[in-house]
């Protein structure tokens, strides 16, 4: 098979394959890691099994990921113990070395060592997929899958490379509740069903919700549409097909990936790809942030990402019922002790009575008559108009968008469970960015600045 490439493509992959040394650092950590948690377990007379699993094992891991999954297979253990007693085990085999407990779905341990990061993931051993009750059980039969198919077509590798970069580039990589965009998985598999990074791209450019995708025709068609209704994408897990491999995609992903292909297609830059960083955007409009501050170090960064899309939600519906209109909004974390909520706005104070208009009193004269009421009782004024219909004002309860923020601070602290939260407003957004730490970094959500970079050069072609 011969691995076609374009230039872009070519320096790309220069940057995002591993080398040697890499490779060999991450066997050593994770060689290390087997040898301690099997002696360890076995001496507790544990019967276990640990692998490399992710992106290391299938070997698709990217440059500038220094990081390896490590997943401890229980034999003869519950879902039950695994969730409530698997931890102090590991902990205390995995000591001295620097660890923090983390839990999302499932609890696992991250294990940091110079520079490079490990993730322990305790599971029940099961024999087929979706055996298990935490799904974590899945990844082993993920990890053998997509090694199997890569290595039938060594260049795949780099198309998965290649397609997981674009995708964090543009701003839709992890399936991440936070985020809503494509899994690793999910590339990988798309990357394999389409034959490669460019293939994927264009057969984007024909999709329409709800997609149904089946890799290895193993899935009914009707039952996935029933059980996933509101999907807007339905991949069918070669493993386990009764799960889509999609469900995490939101419309929105959905969309922001089928416009960057299109854009890359028709000009391919090294931009659209996740190495280059954000890239600033010239002016953004009025914008609000707010910081909150506590001990995220310990809390699963899907968990934060999740918490913060929630503030994100939660403020721009509070914003828009008070008159506001909200055009954007963005969220991130430096995951120690600063989480930040990004709100774009038209304008960042109101006029000081608001017109609402309601019906004619022959449309229906209970509704005329609470119209009235209302609006008198919020100290404004009434008329009917040439056509018969209601119309007021009403004074506004709050004026500027931070004021109104501030009015539900307690309620973002609640969600985000930080210890002090407070509200800015910057006359320009991108003023936001550089104040919160952001400008050039990576966050969710927001206008894409690579739309600019797509225009720019495709205007110049």
């Amino acid at each position: 098979m011969s691995c076609e490439r374009t230039s872009v493509e070519l320096e790309a992959l220069e940057r995002l394959r591993p080398d040697s040394v890499q490779m060999e650092m991450l066997s050593r950590f994770y060689k290390l890691l087997e040898r301690k948690l099997y002696r360890c377990l076995t001496e507790k007379n544990f019967k276990v099994e640990v692998e490399a699993e992710g992106s290391y094992a299938k070997r698709t891991l990217l440059s500038d990921r220094w990081e390896v999954d490590v997943f401890i297979l229980f034999n003869g253990v519950t879902s039950e113990w695994i969730k409530g007693r698997s931890l102090p085990v590991l902990e205390e085999c995995v000591k001295p070395l620097p660890y923090i407990v983390k839990y999302a779905e499932h609890p696992y341990i991250t294990v940091n060592l110079m520079g490079m990061k490990a993730e322990l993931v305790p599971a029940v051993k099961v024999e087929k997929p979706g055996g298990g009750e935490l799904g974590v059980e899945r990844t082993p039969f993920h990890t053998r899958y997509v090694r199997t198919k890569l290595e039938e077509k060594p260049c795949l590798e780099d198309d998965v490379r290649l397609l997981k970069s674009f995708m964090e580039g543009v701003g839709v990589y992890g399936a991440e509740t936070g985020i809503g965009g494509f899994s690793g998985y999910l590339a990988e598999l798309l990357a394999i069903h389409y034959g490669g990074f460019r293939e994927t791209l264009r057969a984007s450019l024909g999709w329409k919700p709800q997609i149904y995708i089946d890799p290895e025709g193993v899935g009914v068609e009707e039952r996935l549409r029933a059980r996933y209704p509101d999907s807007p994408m339905i991949v069918v897990d070669p493993v386990d097909p009764e799960r889509n491999a999609a469900a995490s995609v939101t419309r929105e992903k959905l969309a922001l990936f089928i416009l960057a292909s299109a854009f890359y297609l028709r000009k391919p830059h090294l931009g659209y790809f996740h190495f280059t960083g954000r890239r600033a955007l010239k002016a953004l409009g009025p914008a609000l942030m707010v910081v909150c501050r506590d001990s995220y170090s310990r809390k699963p960064e899907e968990s934060v990402m999740s918490k913060l899309r929630r503030v994100s939600r939660l403020l721009s519906t509070w914003l828009r019922g008070r008159g506001f209109k909200v055009t954007w909004s963005s969220y991130a974390s430096d995951f120690t002790e600063k989480a930040i909520v990004l709100l774009g706005l038209e304008s960042l104070e109101l006029p000081e009575v608001e017109y609402r208009e309601g019906l004619s009193p022959w449309d229906d004269v209970e509704s005329a008559v609470n119209f009235v009421f209302k609006r008198l009782m919020e100290g404004g004024v009434v008329w009917v108009n040439e056509k018969g219909v209601l119309g007021g004002v009403r004074r506004r309860p709050y004026r500027r968008a931070l004021q109104a923020v501030e009015g539900v601070l307690s309620k973002v602290r609640e969600v985000l469970d930080a210890r002090e939260c407070k509200v800015l407003e910057c006359v320009e957004g991108v003023r936001c960015l550089e104040i919160g730490g952001l400008k050039g970094k990576s966050y969710i959500g927001g206008p894409p600045a690579w739309i600019t970079l797509a225009y720019t050069l495709l205007k110049q072609s």
